[in-house]
């Protein structure tokens, strides 16, 4: 049941409220399961839902009027998309589609304001989460214009070693296909792969998802 559902709990969008009241309230969501790269929502679409993601993962992109996508974001669980709608308008900025297979709560969006209404704190949340993506589009503004793209790859990749290690061997599984890194870095596929290439002399070798990394240390310079 949704309303025991952990990651819902634990969402940023819930914070402050009592575990009583999450459960309750979110009792009455929808679940939606997706396949992979399967379409959830589309840009410009008149918006029903709020949705959080409980399992898998789910890439927003933007689209131009050549019909060129790119990705703006990928949401893990936890993460909401389209609650920037308790702020008024009625459709969605972005699109959204499962990255590897994904489940979402989907809160019906009248229902998610009247809740908010009676309980100012999720408003608060939502310019809190409003402001994390904020910071994260103006670090990714920075990173296209201050990094290389071996270099943003760098980046990610220290990100998910321990803080422990240093100079010791590392090895980590990729969470979603390259593809998916790709649009998270703001990179075409196939720069992600000569970044891939340029940081095998920091000795970075990329075996599907698998990485290994001689040295943290070395990697670190090369960021």
């Amino acid at each position: 049941m949704l309303a025991k559902n952990s990651v819902l709990l634990q969402s940023d969008l819930f914070a402050g409220l009592d575990q009583a009241t999450v459960e309750q309230f979110t009792a009455m969501a929808q679940v939606g399961t997706f396949a992979p790269d399967e379409k959830i929502i589309s840009e410009g679409q008149q918006a029903s839902f709020v949705y959080c993601v409980t399992k898998g993962f789910v890439r927003l992109s933007k689209s131009e009027s050549a019909g060129r996508e790119a990705d703006i974001c990928v949401c893990e669980p936890g993460d909401t998309f389209g609650e920037y709608l308790l702020s008024g308008g009625g459709s969605y900025a972005y699109s959204a589609w499962s990255a590897d297979g994904a489940e979402v709560a989907l809160f019906e969006l009248a229902e998610l304001r009247a809740f908010a209404d009676r309980h100012p704190i999720i408003h608060r949340n939502v310019i809190r989460i409003m402001a994390r993506h904020l910071l994260g589009a103006m670090d990714c503004i920075a990173g296209d214009r201050l990094l290389t793209a071996a270099q943003r790859v760098a980046n990610y990749l220290m990100s998910r070693c321990p803080a422990s290690a240093s100079t010791s061997r590392v090895t980590f599984r990729l969470p979603y296909r390259k593809r998916i890194l790709a649009g998270k870095l703001g990179l075409a596929p196939e720069a992600l792969s000569r970044a891939f290439a340029t940081l095998a002399a920091s000795g970075v070798e990329v075996r599907g998802k698998i990485v290994l990394i001689d040295s943290v240390d070395l990697l670190r310079e090369a960021c």
